[in-house]
């Protein structure tokens, strides 16, 4: 059987922090050098970023004032959205640093290392489980982000080089605003570069808080089942013939004491997520809602079919986002408990009694995630306005 390791779980998004020049919580002593080498990168994407974010509101704000590009504004404002987002999630998980670290200790902690322990847990099933969720929507975020970044080049190579069907000339990936002509300049081609540097920035500062936070809630599903197949297994020592009643009662209120205090300590884990990851899930939830409405208008006002895949793809992926949240606060709420024989008598009241209560993924103390959210949160029911 194989042995797998925390780093099965966080692999990928650990990448894309990486990318970022971000380390989300620390195990390890690093480096001046490696500490060095990360600051230079955050804030270069962090600059990088905000500058393309300050021309595209400066672009956006004189496209009213003009009372012209009304289009064309409305899809830059869903740029936007999705850039804020991008750099909301980076910074609460650079802010949220030391309180990330102490509850990655605590899940390392009590993370299966042997082989019969993770059999146990069926760990296997969850990395695999994991592994399909992040590698697949990895691949939609990244399919997303350079089918946009590569968008403008492509169509210049094909249709004005390749085809000769129409004259394109030099696009810029996001339209915003620029002080100089770069048409015919040779600024083209660094802020081409720089463009599409600072939409993978946005793209990756979304993806790995994504993934991080389906990597976490993973592993305490795993906790929670594994809590559950215990009571459901086990053979309550006083109801055994042939047994001294004072020995099988102290077994089974030891039992009870250790999977009480795991449970507890579960529980303790779960809000703590939600401390780490509520505001950033409570602002990626509001700004989400804009920005579907924002694509789903411009779908509807026609565009030519180019157009069209690349905002068909921007709802999909932004409605997929949701979901996946949705989808893992759901399976957090649905950890059921096993009704235990009466022969736990009293002890197992504790656990009964805080039974009532769901394990819940929270973006902040205002949202409870679920999938009921995608229309709680009025992400689709305001998206379904402009198709009425």
């Amino acid at each position: 059987m194989k042995l797998y390791k925390f780093e099965d779980f966080v692999r990928l998004a650990n990448l894309f922090y990486t990318s970022l020049g971000i380390e989300p919580y620390a195990l390890g002593q690093s480096t001046k050098w490696q500490i060095f080498c990360r600051y230079l990168i955050f804030s270069f994407q962090i600059i990088n970023l905000s500058s393309m974010v300050v021309c595209e509101v400066t672009y956006v704000f004189l496209a009213f004032r003009n009372d012209n590009n009304f289009l064309e504004a409305t899809m830059i404002m869903s740029y936007i959205g999705f850039v804020l987002v991008g750099i909301f999630k980076m910074l609460s998980i650079w802010r949220q640093r030391s309180l990330l670290t102490t509850f990655v200790q605590e899940l390392l902690r009590i993370f299966p290392q042997t082989p019969e322990q993770q059999r146990l847990y069926n760990l296997d099933i969850y990395v695999r489980q994991s592994t399909r969720v992040t590698v697949c929507f990895s691949l939609l975020y990244m399919l997303l982000i350079w089918t946009y970044n590569l968008f403008a080049i492509l169509q210049y190579v094909i249709y004005e080089r390749w085809l000769m069907w129409r004259v394109v000339g030099k696009q810029l990936p996001y339209t915003m605003y620029i002080l100089w002509d770069w048409h015919d300049h040779w600024s083209y081609y660094p802020l081409y570069a720089l463009e599409c540097i600072a939409g993978f920035t946005s793209a990756a500062g979304q993806i790995s808080c994504d993934l991080l936070l389906c990597a976490f809630a993973t592993q305490l599903i795993m906790h929670y089942d594994y809590v559950s197949r215990s009571l459901a297994m086990y053979e309550v020592k006083m109801r055994q013939k042939f047994r001294e009643p004072r020995k099988a009662m102290a077994e089974d209120m030891k039992f009870l004491t250790n999977i009480i205090a795991y449970h507890a300590n579960v529980l303790s884990l779960s809000e703590l997520m939600n401390e780490v990851f509520g505001v950033a899930l409570f602002f990626n939830f509001m700004a989400s809602s804009f920005v579907i409405c924002f694509v789903g208008f411009q779908m509807t006002m026609g565009a030519d079919p180019d157009t069209l895949f690349k905002l068909f793809l921007f709802l999909f992926t932004s409605a997929s986002q949701v979901y996946l949240i949705s989808h893992y606060g759901q399976q957090l709420i649905d950890a059921q408990w096993y009704n235990a024989d009466i022969g736990y008598k009293k002890m197992l009241v504790l656990i009964a009694a805080r039974a009532q209560k769901p394990v819940e993924l929270q973006a902040t103390k205002f949202v409870l995630i679920s999938r009921g959210t995608m229309t709680d949160v009025s992400v689709i029911k305001k998206y379904q306005k402009y198709f009425d």
